[in-house]
């Protein structure tokens, strides 16, 4: 039966079976009965410190003035770390990027872009601000910050970036 069965449904995902005393299955009930897999939660003292260092990362990028083509942060350790941000860039030009951390003592960031090659990478000393001038292109330009230890633990660190028109 389960050969006929496989012969004419093209495979065992729509056959069913049953054995002695077990109800009847089918391979979608067997995927759907397995609980999902879960990502740990922050605890308050990491959420607090994470909170803090947001208002520490806000202060240092805030040194970046005019207009944004880039604004973006993330967590820079744990399970959820990273962030990755294009734009559109619509006038060729000068650009300044500006990047900080907080919360570990260094992080790196690439700026990027797609399709293209690597534009800037920077390795980030959290005591302070990196800034770079560089030249962008009509297009799109990304920013990246690279995953460290993206199985290690949260503590509450954050990296951002700012890209903003000379």
């Amino acid at each position: 039966m389960a050969v006929l069965c496989l012969l004419l449904s093209g495979g065992l995902a729509a056959c069913t079976y049953q054995g002695a005393g077990d109800p009847a299955r089918t391979a979608a009930t067997e995927q759907s009965s397995r609980p999902a897999p879960s990502v740990p939660t922050k605890g308050p003292e990491i959420l607090d410190a994470e909170k803090r260092n947001y208002a520490e990362l806000q202060k240092r990028l805030a040194t970046a003035r005019g207009p944004a083509l880039i604004d973006d942060s993330g967590p820079a350790d744990g399970p959820g770390v990273g962030f990755s941000k294009t734009a559109k860039v619509t006038t060729a030009g000068r650009y300044t990027v500006t990047a900080a951390c907080a919360g570990i003592p260094n992080a790196q960031m690439v700026i990027f872009a797609p399709g293209s090659k690597q534009l800037l990478s920077l390795d980030l000393d959290c005591s302070g601000v990196s800034s770079q001038v560089v030249e962008l292109e009509d297009g799109y330009v990304g920013a990246a910050l690279m995953r460290h230890d993206p199985n290690g633990p949260w503590t509450g660190a954050v990296a951002g970036v700012r890209i903003t028109a000379e």
